[in-house]
């Protein structure tokens, strides 16, 4: 019951002190860090320039963004783009635009071994097709029906 007591205190403090602004030019705020253990409390304080805080939250989400999600359009018979450089745990999906069917797989046509878990199901016009990167490396993919369409995944770390 102290332990609860005191974790409502320390919120309670930590949102007290963040609705508090000033009018100065150049404005800074306190962030507090309370890590709670069974055997101890530890609390720790960092001063920011709001400004740079704020800067560095905008780029945190869309650095996140980009590294979660890749979209390559299927269209006019080709990929687009057609090669496209990844971080390892992004998921690539493939939107079909054509009014053709085309059919995801990795190289080498026929065979799709280079990564064989990378093939789709034939996609109609409007339908899509998602795969997440696991691996590090370079995967080129095509059309299997249009073996001429090709593409490649350069994921990295």
């Amino acid at each position: 019951m102290k332990k609860f007591i005191l974790l409502i205190s320390i919120i309670a403090i930590i949102f007290a002190s963040g609705c508090v602004q000033s009018n100065n030019a150049t404005t800074t705020s306190s962030y507090t860090t309370t890590t709670l253990t069974s055997a101890s409390t530890s609390t720790s304080t960092t001063t920011l320039l709001q400004s740079e805080h704020e800067k560095a939250l905008t780029e945190n989400i869309t650095t996140t963004t980009t590294l979660l999600k890749a979209t390559v359009k299927i269209k006019n018979f080709a990929f687009d783009p057609a090669d496209i450089r990844i971080k390892k745990g992004t998921t690539v999906t493939w939107i079909n635009e054509d009014s053709d069917p085309h059919k995801i797989a990795s190289n080498p046509h026929p065979v799709h071994t280079d990564l064989p878990e990378l093939v789709s199901g034939t996609l109609s016009s409007g339908q899509s097709y998602s795969f997440t990167f696991t691996k590090t490396g370079t995967f080129g993919y095509h059309c299997h029906i249009h073996p001429s369409m090709t593409g490649r995944i350069i994921v990295e770390e």
